[in-house]
């Protein structure tokens, strides 16, 4: 990290601290959550990401394609018991040729032949203990279809990437809000573009009197390069100081808050 970097990141953290001690004053503490996608087996920048997340008591939200043999991630997994596991799409194949957007279904694919591949799915996922029934589709991307589908499954609520929509009788969203990487191709978003997000989905909240809305950070430990993994190491250390104004969730408790 540059020197600039280095100061513009302080100086963030400088307006994420006022931020979050106005908070304080109006009795709140800004809750935050972790989710990680892409996670199929064993490897090694997965198993360096669940021991930072074990070192950092962040509870992570490790969202898995269930798409082939899991034993050997069932595995891995048993041995940290802070990770909870979602369900990450079906196989992650994009069948929606010609659309604007990818998606594992095609528009007009039948709710109940989706809702069939999401069962199958979510049965094989079932080998790995401390699963919770929340559906994150590939590309943060859900289709009508595929909406309707859920409710024809165990799962019953929603992660996808952005301000949440959910609306009453409807499937709870339980949303990431802010990507440490970019895509097209992918790469580090970078520490002071971060941080300035998260200053400004407080001072959102904030303002907007939402203060039990959570704020979601999104990661993809296959894609994290050295300078991203620098930052998530500062920025777990940041959140998880006994002084931190943060308050952590993990995707059981925020779906049990969700649904109450």
């Amino acid at each position: 990290m540059s020197i600039v970097d280095a100061m513009i990141e302080a100086a963030l953290w400088a307006m994420i601290d006022v931020e979050a001690k106005v908070w304080r004053m109006n009795d709140h503490k800004p809750r935050i959550w972790w989710r990680d996608d892409d996670a199929r087996m064993p490897t090694e920048s997965l198993e360096r990401l669940l021991g930072l997340a074990e070192r950092r008591h962040a509870p992570l939200a490790l969202a898995v394609i269930p798409d082939s043999d899991l034993a050997g991630l069932a595995e891995v997994l048993s041995a940290h018991p802070s990770t909870k596991i979602i369900q990450h799409g079906c196989d992650h194949v994009d069948r929606n040729r010609g659309g604007q957007v990818s998606s594992e279904f095609a528009p007009d694919t039948a709710p109940v032949q989706i809702a069939g591949a999401i069962l199958e799915s979510w049965n094989r996922l079932s080998i790995i203990r401390r699963t919770v029934p929340v559906y994150a589709p590939p590309w943060n991307v859900l289709l009508p279809n595929a909406h309707q589908a859920l409710k024809l499954t165990p799962l019953c609520a929603v992660s996808v990437y952005g301000a949440s929509k959910s609306s009453e009788n409807d499937l709870p969203q339980i949303n990431t809000h802010i990507d440490i990487m970019k895509w097209r191709p992918a790469r580090f978003r970078g520490g002071p573009a971060i941080l300035m997000r998260l200053w400004r989905q407080l001072r959102a909240r904030r303002l907007g009197r939402r203060w039990e809305e959570p704020i979601g950070f999104l990661t993809h430990h296959r894609n994290l390069d050295p300078a991203a993994w620098s930052f998530l190491e500062r920025l777990l250390c940041r959140l998880e100081a006994r002084t931190s104004a943060f308050q952590w969730r993990s995707i059981d408790q925020l779906l049990k808050e969700a649904t109450r």
